[in-house]
């Protein structure tokens, strides 16, 4: 019983048992009540198949057993291209911290070569008709053309010389930097790959009792969906109604003894809660005989619990007796 229509079904059952006068042992001090457990419902912190569970209910778990596993192929390939991302970027940043490869220089080289050729040819093209551009045999237009190719061909030397000079050259800082950034961010990917994957495996946080499991292998798990649901032994409370003239009488810390049918001994609770608000009340106006079926709902917390199971009938017994009027 866990919400609230099974709240006011027990008070209702335990008031009843009040006005006839069945209590756990016919005593004013006496009271009925049952175990109530606060489960830990443990969902995946992603989508994926359940490819392993090993678990069943009754099962006891420690914190950080695995609890089940999720298909990691799509994450698999995933590391691996971050993998081969981070090694490419480690090439390039060691590409940029030396000069052009020998075989790089000769081909610029050889461009060099080929540009200085169209100089001298070019510089021939000039010598030998811009005279002729002077005497008015050959069209002005003819000689801007002679010019812009000599021009064009100077450039193309310059160039190529320039070519030549950066390739010796080790990369640029502000390259370097560019290249430092992109292995770190490469790593970054990695990192963030491995957490997915740790995160395939589900681990408990908790000790305690697999009491009740949702999804099973070959099951699709979604984010937030619970999977199995654990009982952790301090979970493990009393749940008991007193009427309204009983509840001034004891306040959180106070002893209670506990005991199920079976038990040669009641064992100790401690009260852990007091509602401040009625559990049940009578559909009727207050009076003063309405106000003695109140009930209000208290819990307590078991030292042992290990003997308790959630929703096993208990009998409670205060150790004071009831305030003096």
């Amino acid at each position: 019983m866990n919400n609230t229509r099974g709240r006011w079904a027990v008070a209702i059952i335990v008031w009843l048992g009040l006005l006839s006068g069945c209590t756990a042992a016919d005593n004013e001090n006496s009271f009925v009540g049952y175990v109530e457990g606060e489960y830990i419902y443990i969902s995946s912190p992603q989508v994926g198949l359940i490819t392993s569970m090993a678990l069943v209910e009754g099962d006891s778990v420690q914190a950080g057993d695995v609890l089940f596993e999720l298909d990691k192929d799509l994450e698999t390939l995933q590391y691996e291209e971050a993998i081969a991302h981070t090694a490419q970027a480690r090439a390039q940043a060691s590409n940029l911290s030396t000069g052009a490869r020998p075989a790089e220089i000769a081909s610029l080289q050889a461009r060099l070569e080929e540009a200085v050729a169209q100089l001298n040819l070019a510089q021939s093209e000039f010598d030998r008709k811009f005279p002729l551009v002077e005497q008015g045999i050959i069209a002005e237009s003819d000689g801007d053309a002679l010019k812009a190719n000599l021009e064009r061909a100077k450039a193309g030397v310059k160039a190529a010389r320039e070519a030549i000079s950066v390739a010796e050259l080790p990369g640029r800082d502000a390259l370097k930097a560019s290249a430092e950034a992109t292995i770190a961010s490469s790593k970054a990917a990695v990192e963030q790959i491995e957490w997915r994957l740790g995160k395939r495996s589900v681990r408990s946080r908790v000790s305690g009792r697999v009491e009740m499991i949702f999804r099973r292998e070959g099951e699709f798990a979604t984010v937030g969906t619970p999977v199995l649901a654990i009982l952790p032994p301090e979970n493990v409370k009393i749940r008991f109604f007193l009427p309204q003239d009983r509840v001034s009488g004891i306040q959180i810390g106070s002893v209670v003894q506990v005991k199920a049918d079976g038990m040669a001994e009641s064992v100790s609770a401690t009260i852990s809660f007091i509602a401040k608000e009625a559990e049940f009340t009578p559909p009727v106006i207050y009076s003063t005989d309405a106000r003695q079926k109140l009930v209000f709902m208290v819990e307590a917390r078991l030292g042992t619990p290990q003997s308790f199971r959630p929703g096993l009938p208990v009998d409670i017994v205060l150790s004071a007796g009831p305030p003096s009027k």
